[in-house]
């Protein structure tokens, strides 16, 4: 199973893209993303950069989510743990209703579904990397230049 892991991450490695900052402003500002109007365009490009370094591609180390290991995905590092099946994490819930490796990839469309329903139940907060690197943070920089 590590093995498998391994393969996939230097697979998705090989094969990632990163986007440029005015890039994910673009997609965000244009995106069902906008409709949560107590999060800024911003706040998301921060998240994104914070999670994945706008890596389309980046599958995050296993890490502990209470007793469950769980792996996140894509440019926004969305957690297998509660809103992707992965196949590997016991219990996930699935919230989003997909599978984790259509968080990766060049086409945002499933990562901004997913976001959106994860922020439309829990905000942002449900991201600890958004709380640590944004959140009641001067973000307006992500921004600059952009529009």
């Amino acid at each position: 199973m590590k093995i498998l892991i391994v393969l996939s991450v230097l697979v998705a490695v090989s094969n990632a893209k990163i986007l440029g900052r005015c890039d994910v402003v673009d997609i965000i500002k244009t995106s069902k993303l906008k409709q949560f109007i107590q999060y800024s365009v911003a706040d998301w490009v921060c998240l994104a950069y914070h999670a994945s370094g706008f890596n389309t591609m980046e599958v995050g180390r296993e890490t502990k989510d209470g007793s469950i290991w769980a792996t996140d995905y894509g440019i926004f590092q969305i957690s297998s743990r509660y809103w992707c099946n992965n196949d590997q994490t016991p219990d996930a819930v699935n919230g989003c209703g997909i599978r984790c490796s259509e968080l990766l990839g060049d086409d945002l469309q499933s990562d901004i579904e997913c976001a959106a329903k994860i922020v439309s139940q829990e905000g942002m907060e449900a991201w600890s990397t958004w709380v640590e690197n944004c959140k009641n943070k001067w973000i307006n920089y992500y921004t600059y230049f952009c529009f």
